[in-house]
């Protein structure tokens, strides 16, 4: 339920009905896991087939990048988790946080942030470390690679290789641990 919050608040702040497609995934959620997942895949084809957003290097891009990429994180958990309606007082804490933090740009991305980071450390445990790791990586790859990339595409897929490497990697561990 806290990636529904976080969605809203984030269609809010970008004036665009995009992050409200979640909502689909939630009421699917309801019913069945699979198909929940299925209407998450379709709202990430609706972020990255919908026109006008900028490039990262903007502080528009980034912002929207923030925006949409912390929502995402927390709408996959929820479905994942199965956490599709509020079960305690600290997941309404957390709505109320997120709600309220859209005063401003500046408390909306500390609390996406913080938000994540805390969700990912409830669900996953050390793996979400793993996670911020990987961001930290792929953050300073892109700065390495600032002015040299052609566009937004480039940048996209600059960010979905390291992401498939950072899953390779992941898979590879695993198959050490499980001594295949």
């Amino acid at each position: 339920m806290i990636g529904l919050v976080a969605s809203i608040v984030a269609a809010a702040v970008l004036k665009s009905w995009i992050p409200l497609l979640t909502a689909i995934a939630y009421v699917l959620a309801l019913r069945w896991r699979k198909a929940a997942l299925f209407g998450v895949s379709l709202y990430l084809l609706a972020v990255i087939y919908s026109p006008g957003f900028d490039s990262v290097y903007t502080a528009r891009g980034l912002r929207e990048l923030v925006l949409l990429s912390t929502t995402t994180v927390l709408i996959l958990n929820d479905v994942l988790q199965g956490k599709i309606k509020a079960e305690d007082k600290r997941d309404l804490a957390l709505m109320g946080v997120l709600a309220v933090s859209a005063v401003s740009d500046y408390t909306l991305f500390a609390a996406l942030i913080g938000v994540t980071v805390y969700e990912l450390r409830e669900s996953f445990g050390k793996a979400a470390f793993y996670f911020l790791f990987w961001l930290a990586v792929t953050g300073a790859i892109l700065l390495i690679l600032r002015g040299k990339l052609p566009g937004a595409a480039a940048e996209a897929f600059v960010m979905s290789a390291l992401g498939l490497a950072a899953v390779a990697v992941g898979m590879i561990r695993d198959t050490d641990h499980a001594g295949v």
